[in-house]
């Protein structure tokens, strides 16, 4: 932002998309600032070089991350059983990748589900503490095979509140992890270009 009224874009040169711009169109920008998302509406003010502009901003809105809607990619330390077989032994919780919210999760499983499956899960959220937290889940779809399993997407029915609360600030940890990882390699770039 160059004040109240000015947005000035730098855009690298792999990510450059146009070969020329119509200097009266309205442009949408869509961007992350810590937890919100604000959307931009603006029309190009000075486009004197070809990757760096300066727009006229027209109107902006600002949105907060919904937390019980804010999903990571990572990885946790899961084991899961059908709720059926809920007696010893279970399986030992595996470094798994997931797709993690405090609604649900989806990841690759070597065994295939079927829809409406009910599996308990046991997570290990790693951290500077190690959350340790059990959970149902209902299997909502069963993708495609392939190379590393079927992938499946669940959806957690029964939790404790605090349990809630602990996969919630764990995904809020690692989205805040992953934003300082891009700006720190945007940096990179931008220090190199």
């Amino acid at each position: 932002m160059h004040g109240p009224t000015q947005l000035d874009v730098q855009i690298l040169p792999s990510h450059w998309p146009f070969s020329s711009l119509d200097a009266h169109r309205c442009w949408d920008f869509h961007c992350e600032r810590g937890i919100h998302f604000i959307q931009i509406t603006a029309y190009p003010e000075n486009l004197e070089h070809p990757r760096h502009m300066r727009f006229r901003i027209e109107g902006h809105r600002t949105h907060d991350h919904m937390r019980e809607n804010l999903r990571v990619e990572t990885d946790i330390y899961l084991a899961w059983w059908h709720a059926r077989t809920n007696h010893p032994p279970h399986p030992q919780p595996q470094r798994t990748h997931v797709n993690l919210s405090c609604r649900g999760l989806s990841l690759c499983t070597a065994e295939p589900l079927n829809p409406d499956d009910i599996v308990t899960l046991q997570l290990i959220l790693p951290g500077t503490t190690l959350e340790h937290l059990q959970c149902e889940a209902k299997v909502l779809r069963v993708g495609p095979t392939t190379k590393k399993g079927h992938q499946t997407a669940l959806k957690i029915v029964h939790i404790l509140p605090e349990d809630t609360e602990k996969i919630s600030l764990f995904c809020l940890a690692e989205h805040f992890r992953n934003m300082q990882s891009k700006t720190r390699l945007m940096g990179l770039m931008l220090g190199d270009w």
